[in-house]
């Protein structure tokens, strides 16, 4: 299964003033170095070890210029897991962390959590026909039945909670690059177009009852 995936958004709003004179300042930028290192703890030192999770800070911005300092400080990031009871916790653990460091700062938060995808869970029969399509075309050593829970999310959630369905990874990387998904240096592999193709048509003829 793919996780969940929350959306999460602070602003730290603080004092802002003279980079000469950051002891008259209640400076948002400090504050967001300190809450990027203490959100790390989340995972890290609350959660069981055994439980899946990870929280990710993607985004900071703070500032206009090199001799300001500014009031305040925008942080995103994403929080995945896949038990919904831990997410509440995650999102608890995080509410708290942020409140006290920025308070520390002499700073004050806001916090949004945003509802993301929820958790992608294939139907074990879909699958099955699905990797039976995939075989026809790479054979039967090509096709990875269990492979390890992905900290990805997918939409295509939305569409397995309302029919039975399964999402596969056909493997569009090029291997050892280093530079798949969500990387700008990804390059579409074109040679794998026709073995997609032949794997539709696969899964057509198996479900029409003309192939297989």
């Amino acid at each position: 299964p793919y996780t969940t995936l929350f959306r999460s958004d602070i602003t730290l709003t603080g004092r802002g003033g003279h980079a000469a004179m950051p002891h008259e300042t209640a400076d948002p930028i400090y504050a967001a170095a300190a809450l990027i290192q203490a959100l790390q703890s989340v995972v890290s030192r609350r959660l069981n070890p055994f439980d899946s999770a990870v929280v990710s800070i993607t985004q900071c911005h703070s500032g206009f210029t090199h001799n300001v300092i500014p009031d305040e400080a925008f942080i995103q990031g994403t929080a995945r897991y896949f038990d919904p009871e831990l997410g509440k916790k995650i999102r608890a653990d995080m509410e708290q962390i942020i409140n006290q460091v920025a308070s520390a700062h002499g700073c004050s938060a806001q916090f949004d959590w945003m509802d993301g995808y929820p958790p992608t869970i294939n139907d074990a029969a879909a699958a099955e026909r699905a990797a039976l399509a995939a075989a026809d075309v790479l054979g039967s050593g090509s096709v990875v039945m269990d492979p390890p829970p992905s900290m990805g999310a997918e939409d295509f959630s939305y569409m397995l909670d309302a029919r039975p369905g399964a999402y596969i990874w056909l493997g569009a990387g090029h291997p050892g690059d280093g530079a798949m998904l969500h990387n700008a240096r990804f390059d579409f592999n074109d040679e794998l177009l026709p073995l997609g193709a032949s794997y539709w048509v696969s899964l057509v003829e198996r479900e029409l009852g003309t192939g297989g």
